[in-house]
């Protein structure tokens, strides 16, 4: 049987003169390709021959390459990791040994951090408000930050000394529910992991939850509350987790699991974020154009803030979640578990839209509080 090679998941950015490729994971170098070069990349989907591939591209573009031409365009892919091969996957271990021979992960960024802690602190208000958990963002900082700013005006004041953090596996994952085993580094200060704490809960497990490590490589929906967290005055331990089970049944078994890992910790030693988006339309995320989602955002955001999470769930699954939210499975299992530590209520604090024109796309985001 012929090879189909196939891709593997990589950002592409829009450009004046064709399109830039950059790898959230980092392990590829960036590349810029043409139109013509960018239109033979689609066509390597795991479904299509090097003569498929070929008769495809002359039917649309008119131009008939050479096997070799195609192959070899083929192997500088594999060369930078792009492809989901065994050169890739062999790279994934590579850094996975790296990750875990480690005494912390690294939290690099493009981002002023030290900047970021000095508005954060001097802009954010002082909020007093006794809340146990919170569903924030992971959107870019800089789209943002208002609704950053508030979220550290409640985060900068809480008493709990552990912080669950629930996040979204955007690029790789290994296991259904993971929590990362290792502390973090932000800058020049480290923020503990509660090693002991995710062992008794990883006990409760059939499967291992502490050795994927390398979907925390690069991972936004974790990164973004630990930068927040490393601001504050008193230090805290973290739970850093990663949710990728899609149904309900099982995660309400995740669910038990890490309630029986944590029961006995004080409740009032136990606070809960879950680091998630809404909806994600339009030109970039495979719609023809992008369109309002406010009625169903508004919808499923009302069920959150009730603590409704069986409905909220059900509603993304009846239409097949075509909006996109990435946060269904997350914020599932995150208001399973404040339901089990008492919390009766939530709040919406800030809901809004980022539209990029550049690929008429738009994302929906969403700051709740719940006490």
């Amino acid at each position: 049987m012929e090879e189909k090679p196939k891709l593997r998941y990589f950002d592409v950015v829009p450009h004046v003169r064709g399109f830039i490729i950059r790898d959230p994971l980092l392990i590829s170098k960036e590349m810029f390709l043409s139109r013509e070069s960018f239109l033979l990349l689609s066509l390597i989907d795991g479904n299509n021959t090097i003569r498929d591939i070929k008769m495809k591209f002359l039917k649309m573009t008119g131009i008939l390459l050479s096997d070799i031409e195609i192959i070899n365009f083929i192997e500088e892919l594999d060369k930078n990791f792009l492809l989901f091969s065994r050169r890739f996957l062999g790279k994934i271990e590579e850094e996975k040994k790296k990750m875990r021979e480690s005494n912390f992960k690294e939290i690099k960024t493009n981002y002023d951090i030290f900047d970021i802690e000095r508005i954060f602190k001097e802009k954010s208000k002082d909020s007093k408000e006794n809340i146990k958990g919170m569903i924030i963002p992971h959107i870019d900082i800089n789209v943002a930050f208002d609704t950053y700013l508030k979220v550290f005006s409640y985060l900068k004041n809480m008493k709990e000394r552990i912080i669950f953090i629930f996040g979204v596996p955007h690029f790789w994952y290994e296991v259904p529910f993971s929590i990362f085993p290792k502390n973090f580094k932000v800058k020049d200060r480290i923020i503990e992991s509660d090693i002991d704490l995710i062992e008794k809960i990883n006990s409760k497990f059939e499967y291992d939850i502490k050795g994927d490590f390398f979907s925390y490589k690069n991972e936004h929906s974790i990164d973004f509350p630990i930068i927040f967290l490393s601001f504050l005055e008193e230090k805290k331990k973290v739970i850093a987790s990663l949710v990728s089970e899609n149904k309900k049944e099982n995660l309400i078994k995740i669910k038990e699991k890490i309630c029986e890992g944590l029961k006995d910790i004080k409740k009032e030693d136990m606070f809960f974020i879950s680091s998630v988006d809404l909806s994600h339309v339009g030109k970039k995320f495979g719609d023809e154009k992008s369109y309002d989602t406010e009625d169903v955002d508004k919808t499923y955001l009302t069920y959150l803030s009730d603590l409704e999470n069986e409905k909220a769930f059900d509603f993304l699954e009846e239409s097949r979640n075509k909006t996109r939210i990435d946060g269904k499975n997350t914020n599932f299992l995150f208001l399973e578990i404040l339901k089990e530590f008492g919390i009766k209520k939530g709040e919406i604090i800030d809901y809004k839209n980022y539209y990029e024109e550049l690929t008429d796309s738009s994302v929906t985001y969403s700051f709740l509080i719940f006490k």
